[in-house]
């Protein structure tokens, strides 16, 4: 799961916070203000979390739900707002939310400059994302487009939820980190109702990676390239230090590229389809026939 399914939510948080684990909990769904949904039909593929949040949604009034999905599904039809955007142009529209919360002032200043780096950059990036072109775009409505970026940039706990319709993309990564930019431009982290939530698609995903059940993590959030992270491990495994490669190994397409090259001499397949679910399926098809020994 975590080298496929969310692998796009797992670099995303990463590569913004320098770790993968979800900076929010369920008890969220019942605190926040807004609730943006993009690229999730919550109702049919998380209906636990969907009936929380519905149930909460529907007591308080003045809770918004905004729905993002090319799709009129059953959760775009409890939403406050549904912008049905075309296919691929999730960036687009997190960019144009960006453009016009710069332009009404809505963004928390004191958090950029106490808590992230190289807002300047970005605030150059959406300079570029003008409403006009970005409604135009997206396939939306002016006005749409505008009523959602005042009722991120107003709420003061913003909780966005999103599963495979942001991950399942070739800048599925790039998606995940164009929407947390959005929470912190504007603060909305680290606080109860608020933050980035990625929702898995299979049971305990993030249980695997917190005890460090890929090639190149180690339990607890560490990475095997970190000569700290390995040298702690070490102690408490009590194993002789430097017993820990500082290599990582394959990731899951570095695995097919291994089998062209000759470089994998046994690969063990558990609880999952690559003939189904990997990228490029028939070149990993035939990657897969170029295995010396495959457990299945």
């Amino acid at each position: 799961n975590s080298r496929l399914c969310m692998s796009s939510a797992v670099s995303g948080y990463i590569q913004s916070f320098g770790t993968d684990g979800p900076p929010c909990c369920y008890d969220d769904l019942e605190q926040t203000d807004c609730a943006f949904l993009i690229g999730t039909n919550t109702a049919e593929c998380h209906p636990i979390i969907f009936n929380r949040l519905r149930v909460y949604h529907k007591k308080n009034k003045s809770v918004k739900m905004i729905v993002v999905d090319p799709r009129c599904t059953q959760t775009a039809e409890a939403a406050d707002l549904h912008l049905a955007i075309k296919p691929g142009t999730d960036i687009d529209l997190l960019n144009g939310i960006a453009h016009l919360l710069m332009k009404w002032g809505l963004f928390d200043s004191l958090f950029i400059d106490d808590c992230t780096q190289g807002f300047p950059e970005y605030a150059e990036i959406i300079r570029h994302y003008k409403p006009e072109l970005v409604a135009r775009k997206c396939g939306i409505r002016l006005d749409d487009l505008e009523k959602a970026a005042r009722w991120w940039g107003e709420s003061n706990r913003v909780l966005s939820l999103w599963s495979m319709g942001m991950n399942q993309s070739s800048e599925g990564t790039a998606k995940v980190r164009t929407l947390i930019n959005l929470h912190l431009m504007t603060g909305n982290i680290g606080k109860p109702g608020a933050g980035p939530f990625s929702l898995t698609g299979q049971p305990n995903a993030m249980g695997g990676r917190e005890a460090g059940g890929l090639a190149h993590i180690l339990p607890g959030y560490r990475v095997v390239k970190n000569p700290q992270h390995r040298a702690e491990v070490e102690e408490f495994w009590g194993l002789k230090p430097g017993s820990i490669s500082p290599h990582p190994g394959l990731a899951a397409w570095d695995m097919i590229l291994g089998l062209e090259q000759n470089k994998v001499g046994l690969l063990w397949i558990a609880a999952t389809n690559p003939a189904v679910s990997m990228p490029d399926l028939e070149r990993t098809k035939a990657a897969y026939r170029k295995s010396p020994f495959t457990v299945y």
